[in-house]
């Protein structure tokens, strides 16, 4: 019987394997002179390997008590429709702001609408988490990278 976490680990698997196939038309470089294709050749490989370890390994005892148990079809779907909404939302958004709006706008919708998919998150600490995590990602990408994405493109 293929469980969830097959399918989830197998998906991340070819999503790191597209992704290390994809950097390989771009000079990957070496450790101390990184090219444009060794980030996403090592990213690849990381989605690779934690796929293959969320497949195999087995599950925890309170997962195993929850197969067990029968939920409704309607009830999975309810449970599951918000995460995904805010997840997709969030990349979309990330898309959009990115081209037009610049890296602090994306990256803060990112995180922000990606948040309010945990139940357990309320919007306080959803906008807490979004300012940190686009703080730390100004400071590692735009300033300690250099990366050439405007922090605002619409100023």
């Amino acid at each position: 019987m293929v469980k969830h976490k097959h399918l989830s680990g197998g998906s991340i698997v070819l999503i790191g394997i597209a992704t290390t196939v994809g950097s390989t038309e771009y000079q990957i470089g070496t450790m101390a002179r990184m090219g444009p294709g060794f980030y996403p050749m090592m990213l690849g490989i990381v989605m690779m390997v934690l796929g293959l370890l969320i497949a195999i390994l087995p599950d925890s005892p309170d997962e195993i008590l929850a197969d067990r148990q029968t939920e409704p079809l309607w009830s999975k779907i309810r449970k599951h429709a918000r995460p995904w909404a805010a997840i997709i939302g969030g990349m979309l958004l990330f898309i959009i702001l990115g081209t037009y709006g610049g890296l602090v706008p994306a990256t803060f919708s990112l995180i922000f609408i990606s948040a309010l998919g945990d139940h357990n998150n309320s919007v306080k600490q959803s906008f807490w988490l979004a300012v940190g995590v686009t703080a730390f990602t100004v400071a590692v990408f735009h300033y300690g990278m250099q990366m050439q994405f405007p922090l605002f493109t619409w100023l």
